[in-house]
């Protein structure tokens, strides 16, 4: 009889500690593939001559993947690097902290080619990059901000608002 309690216990214990989650730092850190794509809305900084308002411009950025690995500085604070290594491009460093189930990525700054015109050079924007991560499973969803400006033919746009996903597969 002292079996089977002890069993039934035991057996509890597992099934709670096979029930929790991981959190923090632990939650996150590892090595994954990943791939950002998504849209920024842009409006001229003045208004064009004619009195005719400009109206906003929805542009999709070229997709962007490669390498990524998330790395523990401090369990206690929750202080986390994250790093993408773009193929075919440069890389990116984003400090972060990871409280709870959620990886807060601090503003970091990069330059980001505009997709607006096939036959000419792109135009690069200085952007501001912040956002945060949420763990499934597997995968790590970030929903990324970017704000900043770029000038095109001779005309300064703004970045209104933007919709930037980074899907990151675990390795």
């Amino acid at each position: 009889m002292r079996n089977i309690y002890l069993s039934i216990a035991a057996a509890a214990a597992f099934l709670v500690l096979a029930s929790c989650a991981k959190e923090g730092t632990a939650r996150f850190d590892g090595n994954y593939t990943f791939k950002t794509g998504g849209t920024i809305t842009v409006l001229p900084k003045e208004e064009p001559s004619g009195g005719t308002p400009a109206e906003p411009q929805t542009i999709s950025l070229t997709a962007e993947g490669g390498q990524m690995d998330i790395l523990t500085v401090d369990r206690k604070t929750g202080d986390m690097i994250v790093t993408m290594n773009i193929t075919g491009g440069t890389v990116l460093t984003f400090n972060a902290v990871a409280q709870g189930k959620t990886l807060t990525l601090a503003e970091t700054q990069r330059t980001v080619k505009i997709p607006v015109a096939t036959d000419l050079a792109k135009p690069e924007a200085s952007v501001t990059v912040s956002g945060f991560g949420e763990r499934f499973t597997d995968v790590v969803i970030f929903r990324l901000t970017y704000e900043g400006s770029y000038t095109f033919l001779g005309t300064e746009y703004d970045i209104q608002s933007s919709s930037i996903d980074c899907v990151a597969k675990e390795n």
